[in-house]
């Protein structure tokens, strides 16, 4: 259905029958409707895979990047969902179509001016993992006071485990725990920092990945 402003001497707007109306410019213009039998190139079909890739993992996360990305989407005036997506979908895929798979080192799950995590360790123990970074006990607050941030994604599951709020900065360590079920499997780890009064985040850090085969990569090669 159209709409015609200012009786039938005015601009159509509005779609009839295959045709498409609007102003643009000052000008009331048409296009046809049509179906396009091109076949998509091979950056098309590349964009369409990552695309699903970046929107996979993101979904799966996206409780922990509402808050590591709140900042900067407060920034943008955006919303935090669509700023990790623009931030991190040029960099987040790797390969040649159709052998395409997700760069998990180089994503980053929190962005802010905080301070990243340094000399950080991350152990695989039997009921998950603990985080370790650089501390001094002469840190002053509020930099004392920043709280942990950690995450792990479990690609072959498309489930992740995660902290948003966890020990203070200067304690120096936090566990992840893990269920029994998730125990074991190939997992990548990211670990940040959050002002206790959630009014800025620190870059995320990738903190490597645990359990990982060739079987694995095949995997998501081919997925």
């Amino acid at each position: 259905m159209g709409i015609i402003n200012n009786g039938p001497n005015g601009p159509f707007i509005g779609r009839m029958g295959n045709m498409v109306c609007y102003m643009l410019n000052g000008q009331n213009v048409c296009r046809q409707i049509g179906v396009n039998n091109k076949p998509p190139s091979e950056l098309q079909l590349r964009n369409r895979v990552a695309t699903k890739l970046s929107g996979e993992f993101t979904l799966v996360i996206r409780d922990f990047i509402e808050t590591g990305f709140s900042i900067e989407a407060k920034l943008r005036n955006d919303n935090a969902y669509n700023q990790t997506i623009k931030y991190n979908k040029s960099r987040m895929i790797e390969g040649t179509y159709p052998a395409l798979k997700i760069a998990y080192s180089q994503i980053l799950l929190s962005k802010g001016l905080l301070k990243p995590a340094e000399n950080w360790k991350v152990t695989q123990f039997p009921m998950g993992l603990q985080f370790t970074w650089h501390t001094d006990p002469k840190m002053a607050w509020p930099e004392a006071a920043e709280q942990v941030m950690i995450l792990a994604y479990f690609p072959n599951e498309k489930r992740a485990e995660y902290l948003l709020f966890g020990n203070d900065r200067i304690s120096g360590s936090a566990t992840l725990e893990l269920p029994p079920s998730l125990q074991g499997k190939y997992m990548e780890t990211y670990l940040s920092f959050i002002a206790a009064d959630r009014k800025q985040v620190a870059d995320s850090v990738y903190t490597g990945s645990f359990n990982k085969s060739e079987t694995t990569d095949n995997l998501l090669l081919n997925s």
